[in-house]
């Protein structure tokens, strides 16, 4: 997350409350760090609030994905940020290597999503580089194993994108915090800014209304199973309990990413129950 501010949110989660305590703890030291985390948990952003708790004078990026025209010969001390470490190409892992045993050697700050140990184990990543680079691990929780935390992120990141797009005194109804509150978030606070800044953006008022919190499914993540041919009822049905398999049976979740009420929903249910048993 590109600006979120760990100093200004209030952190009620105990994992992530203690990874914010033993970065501050870090910060001052030269530990090489490995930031753990799926996508969009802002691990990132929390490479970037340790290096500003540091003391050291300059800060490099590498991006593993696309390492361009990176030119280590110029780094010179300082922090160097590693970003998606676990797709580092075996050439940037000899690179890196280099780095580490040169006295040009900056202290190390990576972020990963993927299990490591598992790659050295398969032999797709350096061991001697791990274990140079992974002195101290920081896992973050994803966005929904922080349900305490959630309200104060919605109300941190509504209101940096309203300084962000000049506007003020954007409120969320209750219909939309019960919409945000009951997503599962699973592109976790990166999907939360992108959802957020959409409403933002194209709200007519000062309300944000649940129908303005648009959340989007993957198509890879339901498998619809439809042919020509069917009848409508039974594209309903499928529909209906493809959207239950996604949402972990959360049928409040299912109703409002199917646009029906819960009402309508439970007698849906009801009704496959008395004709076929469904459910």
């Amino acid at each position: 997350m590109s600006y979120f501010d760990f100093d200004a949110l209030h952190i009620e989660n105990a994992k992530a409350r203690e990874v914010k305590q033993l970065s501050l703890q870090l910060a001052a030291t030269q530990a090489s760090l490995l930031i753990v985390g799926d996508a969009g948990v802002g691990k990132t952003s929390l490479a970037r609030y340790i290096y500003t708790k540091s003391r050291s004078p300059r800060l490099y990026v590498l991006e593993c994905r696309n390492p361009g025209g990176f030119d280590f010969s110029k780094v010179d001390g300082g922090t160097l940020i590693i970003e998606d470490l676990d797709c580092a190409s075996a050439h940037l892992q000899t690179e890196l290597m280099k780095l580490i045993e040169s006295p040009q050697r900056p202290r190390f700050i990576s972020t990963t999503r993927r299990d490591l140990r598992a790659m050295v184990k398969q032999e797709q990543f350096r061991q001697d580089l791990f274990y140079k680079l992974a002195v101290v691990h920081l896992e973050i929780p994803r966005l929904e194993d922080r349900a305490e935390d959630m309200e104060s992120i919605v109300r941190f990141v509504l209101e940096v994108t309203q300084i962000m797009h000049g506007k003020t005194g954007l409120q969320l109804t209750p219909e939309a915090w019960g919409r945000v509150m009951s997503w599962s978030w699973p592109g976790n606070i990166r999907e939360l800014e992108n959802v957020l800044e959409r409403a933002v953006v194209l709200a007519k008022n000062s309300l944000i209304q649940a129908q303005d919190i648009q959340l989007e499914v993957a198509k890879e993540e339901i498998n619809a199973d439809f042919a020509p041919g069917m009848s409508l009822s039974e594209v309903e049905k499928r529909l209906i309990l493809q959207t239950l398999e996604l949402t972990a049976q959360n049928r409040t979740r299912a109703a409002q990413l199917l646009g029906i009420s819960i009402r309508t929903l439970r007698n849906k249910l009801n009704e496959y129950k008395e004709t076929e048993g469904v459910l």
